[in-house]
């Protein structure tokens, strides 16, 4: 049984997502996938608590964020797949914006 309440909690806001990675890449260029966005935000032990039908949830939603980031230009998608995170994930680099706008 999918437990939705636990799923929203740990999925955080889009908002929360591109603070992460903005903050994140001040310091270091990083491969941004989902799996690395819950560790970035030192969720992924309250993720390895859920059902696995559960993470692939959490998984699937934090992608669609990323991929959103990608529409808008503020991240790039790679085209092969990314074992960085959590298996093989679609991994991003982080766009920042041109000085002047």
């Amino acid at each position: 049984m999918i437990r939705q309440t636990l799923i929203d909690d740990v999925v955080p806001s889009s908002q929360q997502i591109i603070d992460l990675i903005v903050h994140s890449e001040k310091h270091k260029k990083i491969v941004w996938t989902a799996g690395r966005v819950l560790r970035e935000a030192a969720l992924w032990k309250r993720v390895e608590e859920l059902d696995y039908d559960e993470r692939k949830i959490v998984l699937k939603r934090i992608t669609d964020i990323l991929e959103e980031f990608a529409l808008k230009g503020r991240l790039q998608r790679r085209d092969e797949p990314q074992s960085i995170g959590y298996g093989n994930e679609i991994g991003f680099d982080y766009v920042p914006p041109k000085a002047g706008f």
